[in-house]
């Protein structure tokens, strides 16, 4: 059987156990599906970059990368068993409770996202306040981008139990929901006011319009106080990486990714993925990414409150001693 159809027969399989024999086949073939992100952000290049090497390194293993909204949305398909492995900002997990998403675990700390709250260059709104009476997209339904800019507009007095986005709470923002391409769409024609989006710096797309309609960002880092405040994840400024969209800005919020899998996934694939993130980590990186956002194999550990799988714990400690 082909790469080709191999993967058609797999996508057309219904969830079930991750590892899956294949009739006709010298051996088994088991799935791996990846739940990532919007087309063009960092999850869904790292993705793209991970998949092939996780294949390399785990005999028979076919790995599935799937666009999401991002990380709201990728926590449902770990919990409904759509997904094995997914990606989510570290303070989408738990949302609203404060407490890990139950039944999903970690198996390493990767990349660190940035606010990005990005308004045309000409535009009169100076900062957060200025948003008031205004509208602004907070990412996809069911990103991570929903959820913190929810926070930040809270924090902000501008919308009051709205963090996921789609308008919801007693606000004076319009906060509406689009994915990237559709977001700067909107911001390009002045349909919207602003877009917050979460990921790296520079994001391409937002590169990519920056080049054509000018954009500026707002400064986030005196936000990262009031927004712990609200939500109770311990938010951090971060010096924002000095690219054209930039500006002067000197401080945004950073927030890390989790890499995190379902409590069943099989040890020796939890191992697999821990030891090619930390074998590869130079080679996992996406060009647009590299010198600004980082997979550290120190750090991998490092993931707050979400326990880690044991299949990785036994990695970290055939990797580390």
């Amino acid at each position: 059987m082909n790469p080709v159809g191999r993967r058609a027969l797999l996508a057309g399989l219904g969830a079930g156990a991750v590892g899956l024999a294949l009739p006709g086949c010298a051996a088994d073939v088991r799935r791996l599906r990846l739940a990532a992100g919007d087309d063009g952000g960092i999850y869904a290049a790292f993705g793209a970059l991970l998949a092939p090497r996780l294949e390399a390194r785990v005999d028979g293993l076919a790995v599935e990368v799937a666009v999401t909204a991002g990380s709201v949305d990728n926590l449902r398909r770990l919990a409904d068993g759509d997904a094995e492995i997914g990606l989510a900002l570290a303070d989408s997990v738990g949302a609203g409770s404060g407490d890990p998403a139950e039944g999903v675990v970690a198996l390493a700390r990767t990349y660190e996202n940035y606010l990005q709250l990005l308004v045309p260059a000409d535009s009169p709104v100076r900062d957060v306040a200025g948003l008031r009476g205004r509208s602004v997209v907070l990412g996809a339904a069911g990103s991570g981008a929903a959820v913190s800019g929810g926070v930040l507009l809270e924090a902000a007095g501008l919308q009051t139990g709205g963090r996921g986005g789609g308008g919801r709470g007693a606000g004076v923002v319009d906060v509406r929901n689009a994915g990237l391409a559709a977001s700067l769409a909107s911001l390009d024609d002045g349909s919207v006011d602003a877009v917050l989006w979460s990921g790296g710096i520079p994001t391409p797309a937002i590169a990519g319009l920056d080049a054509t309609r000018p954009l500026r960002m707002l400064d986030l880092g005196a936000w990262a106080e009031p927004m712990a405040e609200v939500s109770g994840y311990p938010y951090r400024a971060r010096r924002a990486p000095d690219v054209a969209y930039a500006g002067t800005v000197t401080s945004t919020i950073g927030v890390p990714n989790l890499l995190l899998a379902r409590a069943n996934l099989a040890d020796d694939l939890a191992g697999a993925v821990v030891e090619t993130l930390a074998r590869d980590a130079a080679a996992l990186v996406p060009d647009s990414a590299r010198g600004v956002q980082y997979l550290a194999p120190p750090s991998m550990i490092q993931t707050g409150s979400v326990p880690l799988h044991p299949g990785a714990v036994a990695a970290y400690r055939r990797l580390h001693g």
